[in-house]
């Protein structure tokens, strides 16, 4: 607050004090000496404070004055400062002007030189050009022409000397390298096994049900076996039909035809040729059903619609076997296969997946027709109408029919080999395991020192039994690996065969003692 105004607040103050005297004393209260002393202590009072309030007043406006001169003189230092460093950097930017001027003023100096040494260069060349024009008798266009092709030369050597190289590193590599492909697709593959049981079991609730349809005399029995050509058997085990067929068809439509005459109460030939006529219509229609199906599997809905017949022959692949093994099932292996090959080699992995599966399409119907089976698939493929050149020719060529037009043929080579190949995925018949053992003990009869052997193991391990006086105890190592390799080479299949040679001694002494006299 300003000075002035509180003293003038102070003034009023007082006369308001002595208005009210005035009027006080009208009622007869203190005389104005009295008053007039006390106005006067007030005023006297309000004067100093008044004084007091105005040094104060001056002495902050002398300190706020002070305060502002020095904000003031730091703020011009500061100013200073900054102009100063304004100058500073405006003389670096100038002398890095100047140094860039005279940067470019040089290159442009260079840049002169260069052009005249390149003149002077081309007019050399001419000159030289000339002259070795003049003393060879050579044309500048024949000398470049010879040079061309003198460095065509050396790159073609170049090229072949290292094709040569990268095929003999191939020719090394091509063993592992495969193997680690094959390696690597049979692991990620996990399925149940593709091997058709020979025989199929029909189960009753009561043996009465037997009776009932093997009719008066077995006349039933043999009317069923007659009109299935299956082997049905009765009395092999309680409660239990066995039917036995290598048609899975045939088996089939017995086995359907038996669990509807289970349900008739008067089994009669009449019934049974019935039954025997209406599951094969049901057969036609699950043959189809299955291979609609079959082909929403594959993903081929897209390329439809197909015919009932291709559909029909889809669905018996489902009721075909070839040395024991489903070919639906492995009909999907090497589908599954194939196409985890053509991943591993950079191969059209679509065209393996298709031809994978469809490679033994024509064993379905191959039992009916005189055909090979892989021309009957490519027909089929190319009858469909949907199916790529280059799909059919990999499907139906998978046993060298013609020469093979992509890798992808190749491909499905190799995985019906692997699906085909692999252990347990197919029946062997008595002939091929006798074979088989014949083998592997023909190979150790044949080293000198061998006195017999033994194939146990259903084949899968070989004891050879050795003479102790011809052979020693260090010579076993060699003779079982030399048995072994040679049983490597000649074995057409996979699987491992354990070599265990055995050499026995035998040493027999006879301890005696002569009785003694007169005893």
């Amino acid at each position: 607050m300003e000075p002035i105004s509180i003293i003038a607040g102070l003034i009023a103050l007082a006369a308001g004090s002595a208005g009210g005297f005035f009027i006080a004393n009208k009622g007869g209260g203190t005389s104005i000496a009295d008053f007039q002393e006390k106005a006067d202590k007030k005023l006297s009072k309000a004067e100093e404070e008044a004084q007091q309030v105005e040094h104060e007043a001056k002495e902050k406006a002398l300190k706020m004055k002070d305060r502002i001169k020095e904000d003031e003189a730091r703020s011009l230092e500061q100013q200073k400062k900054r102009q100063q460093l304004i100058d500073s950097k405006d003389g670096q930017a100038q002398k890095k002007n100047s140094q860039v001027q005279e940067l470019e003023n040089h290159v442009k100096n260079v840049d002169r030189e260069i052009e005249t040494f390149k003149q002077k260069n081309i007019e050399a060349q001419k000159i030289l050009t000339e002259k070795l024009i003049q003393k060879t008798g050579i044309s500048r266009e024949k000398a470049q022409d010879t040079i061309m092709q003198d460095l065509a030369r050396d790159l073609e050597l170049m090229r072949e000397e290292r094709l040569h190289k990268y095929e003999q590193y191939l020719e090394e590599e091509k063993a592992r390298i495969a193997k680690d492909v094959l390696d690597s697709a049979i692991q990620r593959y996990s399925a149940p096994t593709s091997v058709e049981k020979r025989s199929l079991a029909v189960v009753v609730k009561h043996d009465e049900d037997k009776g009932k349809i093997i009719g008066p005399n077995a006349e039933h029995l043999v009317l069923l076996q007659e009109l299935t050509e299956c082997d049905i058997i009765f009395n092999d085990a309680p409660k239990t039909i066995i039917i036995s067929c290598l048609d899975l068809v045939k088996k089939h439509i017995a086995r359907e035809t038996i669990m509807k005459l289970i349900k008739h109460r008067n089994v009669t030939a009449d019934v049974i040729r019935e039954q025997i006529e209406l599951v094969k219509k049901e057969m036609e229609k699950l043959l189809i059903k299955i291979g609609k199906d079959t082909v929403k599997k594959l993903e081929l809905d897209a390329r439809g619609p197909y015919s009932d017949d291709f559909y029909r022959i889809m669905g018996r692949l489902q009721f075909r076997s070839s040395y024991g093994q489903n070919i639906m099932k492995h009909s999907f292996e090497v589908g599954y296969f194939t196409l985890m090959l053509a991943g591993e080699i950079g191969a059209d992995m679509e065209t393996a997946r298709i031809a994978g599966f469809f490679h033994d399409l024509g064993k379905a119907i191959d039992h009916e027709m005189n055909e090979p089976h892989d021309h009957l698939t490519k027909k089929i493929m190319e009858e469909a109408g949907s199916f790529s050149h280059e799909e059919v020719h990999a499907a139906w060529n998978h046993h060298d029919a013609i020469p093979h037009e992509s890798a992808e043929s190749k491909l499905v080579m190799a995985a019906d080999a692997i699906s085909a190949g692999r252990p347990g995925a197919r029946q062997e018949t008595l002939e091929k395991f006798l074979e088989h053992v014949r083998m592997i003990e023909g190979v150790a009869n044949s080293y000198e020192g061998v006195k017999k052997t033994f194939a146990i193991s259903a084949g899968r391990e070989l004891r050879v039994l050795v003479e102790p006086q011809q052979l020693e105890d260090k010579h076993l190592h060699d003779l079982a690996k030399a048995i072994a390799g040679e049983i490597e080479e000649q074995k057409a299949y996979p699987g491992k065969v354990k070599i265990n040679v055995i050499r026995r001694t035998k040493e027999t002494q006879y301890a005696r003692k002569a009785a003694k006299a007169g005893k």
